[in-house]
């Protein structure tokens, strides 16, 4: 018996067929006929766009570039000015992963001060490269809007920098303007509110690296702030680039190299030079002070003094609220009269520092850039 037949009749001028499948009951099956693979529109790449990710070197004449595929797949690279035509695939240079499906690429001969365009053409390790399609990274400015100002605070000191954004509607320059413009001089520390304040809000950045001047990446730490920590500054170096993600894509921004101390000298019975350091609490004292005399600070700058200021700052202890003096950075010098010098409590080991803000304003970008660099010493008033 077969075990498939066919049944033919006619009806109404038609011709029917019908199968009939006869089988044993513990033994049926049924197929199902497979459907047709889905069709990939003709732009579909193997890269997930989700995974790429691109940064400026610290020189930022080259990008490294990673991301995953959806198989295991091989690519060719190229760029170009985004105030450019393409230039033609021939020139892309392949990657030097291989059959993979993850990809560290560095893609060298970037045009330093301008912004590009990253083209990946990738296919299927199986395919012939005839079948490469292209994803397209291009990179912005990370501007802020005409209501906000993306604001980059670094503690050369602490070893941290941290991206905000503030409520602000006036230029980054202004802003720099009006908080220089405000009071010198030495007063206790309680007596009125100094340095720069504004509301933060939701920060936009996705993502932010600093290569160059600094080398570090960043972590969200709050839906206001993404920040990161460093070993060292490299301060020989000329070269401060910031790459940084937005919804947008990938954003550069370059900062000029800041102000920073080179020497500060503390006198008061004697004088000695300030640590590069935070003081802990072994550390010897390391200058004595008279009630009688003034207690002064100068200092030499690493760089222009353009758009700095600098604060000393001698630590409150019990009852005494500190003392605070700010001065710009061209004033070279810092001087506590004695009338505050005799209100430090008498025989207590206590903190001094002086503080250099170096400011940067962006104002196209709408960015503002503050860098702090620190001196400390340890007083003693007899």
């Amino acid at each position: 018996m077969r075990d498939v037949c066919s049944i033919k009749f006619a009806r109404a001028g038609h011709l029917f067929f019908i199968s009939a499948v006869f089988c044993l009951a513990s033994s049926c099956h049924f197929s199902v006929e497979p459907k047709a693979p889905r069709r990939q529109p003709a732009n579909f790449s193997l890269v997930v766009s989700e995974t790429v990710v691109i940064e400026r070197s610290g020189d930022r004449s080259s990008i490294s570039v990673s991301f995953e595929t959806r198989e295991a797949a091989n690519c060719k690279i190229g760029f170009y000015p985004t105030n450019k035509t393409p230039p033609s695939v021939e020139s892309y240079f392949p990657c030097s992963g291989k059959s993979a499906m993850k990809f560290s690429e560095v893609v060298a001969g970037i045009p330093k001060d301008q912004l590009v365009v990253l083209v990946i053409m990738s296919w299927a390790s199986k395919s012939p490269e005839a079948t490469a399609r292209q994803t397209v990274i291009t990179e912005e400015s990370p501007t802020a809007d005409s209501s906000t100002i993306n604001l980059l605070l670094v503690d050369l000191g602490g070893g941290r920098l941290e991206f905000s954004a503030v409520n602000k509607p006036e230029t980054p320059s202004a802003l720099v303007n009006s908080t220089l413009a405000g009071d010198s001089g030495c007063w206790l520390s309680d007596a009125k509110s100094t340095g720069f304040t504004a509301t933060r809000k939701e920060l936009l950045l996705q993502g932010a690296t600093s290569r160059g001047f600094i080398n570090t990446s960043t972590a969200r730490i709050s839906p206001n702030s993404i920040s990161g920590s460093f070993q060292a500054v490299q301060r020989q170096s000329s070269e401060w680039g910031i790459t940084a993600r937005t919804s947008k894509g990938f954003g550069q921004l370059r900062v000029a190299k800041p102000v920073m101390l080179k020497s500060a000298t503390f006198a008061g019975r004697d004088q000695a030079s300030g640590l590069d350091d935070t003081l802990d609490d072994i550390d010897p004292t390391a200058l004595k002070l008279t009630a009688s005399q003034t207690f002064v600070s100068s200092w030499t700058l690493d760089g222009a003094n353009t758009a700095s200021s600098v604060t000393l700052a001698i630590a409150p202890s019990g009852t005494f609220q500190g003392i605070t003096c700010i001065a710009p950075a061209s004033a070279a010098k810092i001087t506590v009269p004695a009338t505050l010098v005799a209100k430090i409590p008498a025989g207590e080991r206590i903190w001094a520092t002086l503080r250099l803000d170096s400011w940067q304003a962006l104002d196209t970008e709408r960015w503002l850039v503050r860098v702090s660099d620190w001196k400390s010493i340890g007083i003693q008033r007899l």
